[in-house]
């Protein structure tokens, strides 16, 4: 996977975040809606992908989780 041209995105484990996923009972769709992010964020990260810090606040907020354990 290249690196991202922003330098500061976090890359999201995948296999974490399903695990904080279904540890909270969650669909992506309502995980995007209870983190007020966008579908396309819940499923980039959800692929291992890098995102954005302020967006895997928002989703570990929503999770119930630190950011620190969602991040490989």
């Amino acid at each position: 996977m290249p690196l991202p041209k922003d330098k500061t995105m976090l890359r999201v484990d995948s296999v974490k975040f399903n695990i904080a996923l279904a540890n909270a009972e969650l669909e992506p769709k309502s995980l995007a809606v209870k983190a007020g992010v966008s579908n396309n964020v819940v499923y980039t990260a959800r692929k291992g992908c890098y995102i954005k810090p302020i967006y895997l606040g928002k989703i570990s907020k929503a999770l119930g989780v630190k950011v620190a354990d969602l991040i490989g």
